[in-house]
């Protein structure tokens, strides 16, 4: 009797802790998460709708949590190939602070592995893995005070074009949108003259300015696919709903390029507001290059409401104040 007992005692805790672990989704996938080689396979994409495509659009093409899960992988971020010459740094440095305190925390890879942090990847010739979103967070992960270990990020591949020329390669690349080549003062550059790793990036503080208005809805930019309404709700895009949204590429660069143009803003960068990335990053220039574009914030807020602006993607014609988001 005590050994049925026993039995039936052993049976329902297995199957509670069975019970646990799939609620918590403790499953172990994370462990099984391979670094990303060769051997790496393409995620399959699916159209999703559901009223997240503009009126009169059309569906969008997205890969699923459980599809990154299934074929991704992890990749150093010493082995991410830039496609783009420069990110905001002033932006990437807040971001880098926290990715410091959750390494500290023990809480990073958890953050890490949520669906809106996996970076998407192109294999290219030599199976080089070229990154194609998400440099910020890259650059971030870069420069973080965290272990080298732990300076990773989860990763899914959408196009394995390792088997072409280096020029068929990059001509893709264009067509797809999958590359921005220009330099921070606007100047069009080959792709040879793209930084060959992360932590040669440039800061391009028109960018980090671009994120504040963007931040501040000074220009909608559309919600990512899927997005509840709960959730959307604050967002720019609900706060504006009779504004276009935009989901353009590139959009944070395009205005960028029309924050370049006010003369407010030429004035606070007149006398260079750019820092260069280093380790650690040259705190005292962010600090400087903050205040500065905190100072000609309004003036951008304005120019983008201002009818010169109206064929910009994400317009949003009602004028109203910009806030300098924290450094968390």
């Amino acid at each position: 009797m005590h050994t049925i007992t026993r039995m039936l005692s052993v049976l329902l805790l297995g199957g509670l802790t069975v019970a646990a672990n799939a609620s918590s989704g403790k499953d172990g996938w994370q462990k099984r998460i391979p670094r990303c080689g060769p051997d790496t396979k393409v995620v399959k994409f699916i159209e999703y709708d559901e009223g997240t495509a503009p009126a009169g659009g059309t569906a969008v093409s997205i890969v699923t949590f459980k599809e990154k899960k299934k074929k991704g992988c992890w990749i150093d971020v010493q082995d991410l190939h830039p496609t783009q010459s420069a990110v905001g740094m002033g932006a990437a440095a807040c971001k880098s602070g926290k990715i410091t305190r959750k390494g500290k925390d023990g809480k990073l890879d958890e953050w890490l592995l949520e669906d809106n942090r996996w970076v998407p990847l192109v294999r290219g010739p030599g199976g080089r893995f070229y990154l194609t979103d998400h440099h910020h967070l890259s650059s971030a992960v870069y420069n973080a005070d965290i272990p080298d270990k732990q300076k990773k990020l989860y990763a899914y591949l959408i196009r394995d074009w390792s088997r072409m020329k280096e020029d068929a390669f990059w001509r893709r690349m264009e067509e797809e949108h999958l590359t921005w080549l220009k330099s921070p003062d606007g100047r069009t550059i080959s792709p040879k003259e793209l930084p060959s790793r992360i932590g040669h990036l440039q800061d391009d503080p028109l960018r980090t300015l671009s994120a504040w208005v963007r931040g501040s809805c000074g220009y909608v930019k559309c919600n990512p696919p899927g997005v509840t309404d709960e959730d959307a709700e604050g967002t720019c895009p609900a706060r504006y709903a009779d504004v276009a949204c935009a989901s353009e590429y590139f959009l944070e660069f395009t205005w960028a390029a029309h924050h370049a143009t006010v003369p407010e803003v030429q004035a606070a960068l007149a006398e260079g507001g750019a820092c260069s990335q280093q380790a650690p990053l040259d705190q005292e220039c962010l600090d400087r290059q903050r205040a500065k574009l905190a100072q000609s914030l309004p003036a951008a807020m304005a120019a983008a409401a201002a009818p010169a602006a109206r064929t910009k993607p994400g317009y949003n014609p009602k004028a109203h104040d910009g806030v300098v988001p924290p450094c968390e």
